[in-house]
Formats: C-alpha cells, structure tokens, sequence
C-alpha cells in the first residue's frame, strides 16, 4: 500500500479552505512585534535541521510584515554657498563635519585639478589642429606652384613646336 501525497493534498484542500500565509498587519507596533517574533535565548542559526518540528499539511506558518519606518528628512547641504558658522549649525558636533569639509574640499581640488588638465589638452590640441592646417594649406601651396611651373614649361615647349610647324 502506497500513499499517494498529491491525493492527500487535494482533498485536504477540498475539504479545508487554504487561508493566506502572509498578512499585513499595519496596526502593530514596532517594537512590540520585534520583541515577540524573537525571543533572547535562541539562535536560529545554530539549529540544526534534525531539531526543527515538522510542518504538517493542516498548518500554515504566518508571516507579519511590520510597518515601514518613517523617513528621515533629507537634508540637501553644499559648502559652496555657506560659511563656516553655518556648516557648523547643520552637521553634528563630531569630527565627522571636518572629515566631510576636508573631503569636499578634496574632491573640489581634483576636479579643479582635472579641469585644468583638460584645459590644457584642449589648447595643446588645438595649437596642433592650427598647425597641421597650416602645414597642410603651405603644402597645396608648394604643389599648385610646382605644377604651374611644370605646366608653364610644358605650355612653352608646345608653343615652340607649333610656330615651328607654322613657319615650315
């Protein structure tokens, strides 16, 4: 005799309605809810799969999503615009607002740094544009000149040949 546990499944499921695992419950509290899903003295980690019951068929483990937290406000914060007095009322008493100061300032240095560099790409290339231009322009030059001269020569030859044809 075998058991067939897809049969079973389908009339457990015919004769109990399947209730939904997870549920909302937006009326709960934060931290109540936390306290009473862990308790202090286990560590689910540690368990092994053996020590774990097992789940029958007519129990559903429930899940509870807790309410979101609320969002802390953001706080849009430039040292470009604002002296030191005002730095000092918005960012915590700590070191971390010099930290941040210092690592903007940081920041701002390499950027001015990187401009700079690209500035002067931008004018060494083109220095070199306006110089290969010209180079090329003189070099068109120098053939057109060349090839007139040839020309002119050739021009002269056969002008030669016909008065010397005209005269015999």
């Amino acid at each position: 005799m075998s058991f067939d546990s897809a049969a079973a499944r389908d009339s457990f499921s015919a004769t109990h309605p399947r209730k939904p695992s997870v549920k909302w419950d937006l009326g709960s509290n934060f931290e109540s809810v936390a306290k009473e899903t862990t308790s202090p003295g286990t560590d689910f980690r540690r368990e092994r799969m053996e020590s774990q019951p097992e789940i029958s068929p007519r129990i559903h483990p429930q899940i509870y999503f807790l309410r979101p937290r609320p969002q802390v406000p953001k706080l849009l914060f430039s040292i470009m615009n604002s002296n030191d007095a005002n730095v000092r009322k918005i960012l915590p008493k700590s070191h971390l607002s010099r930290v941040i100061i210092r690592d903007n300032l940081n920041a701002q240095r390499i950027y001015e740094m990187e401009m700079k560099a690209s500035d002067k790409t931008k004018r060494r290339m083109s220095h070199l544009y306006d110089h290969l231009k010209k180079k090329f322009m003189t070099d068109q030059l120098r053939k057109m000149l060349r090839w007139r001269r040839d020309s002119l020569s050739t021009q002269q030859y056969l002008d030669r040949q016909r008065a010397y044809r005209a005269s015999t």
